[in-house]
């Protein structure tokens, strides 16, 4: 059976591998969002110029 502090210590290190990867995870959205947005921009961007023509 595990003592009291060592499972307070397993705990907090789950704790901070989560914050860490809820972290990188919010990162990766972030990106791919900007690049979505980019993307959106371009095709409006690319479709006001051929409809000018």
């Amino acid at each position: 059976m595990l003592n009291k502090k060592k499972k307070i210590t397993s705990l907090f290190w789950i704790a901070i591998l989560g914050l860490i990867l809820t972290t990188i995870y919010t990162i990766l959205i972030g990106i791919l969002g900007y690049r979505t947005m980019n993307r959106i921009d371009y095709i409006y961007k690319e479709n006001k110029i051929r409809a000018k023509k």
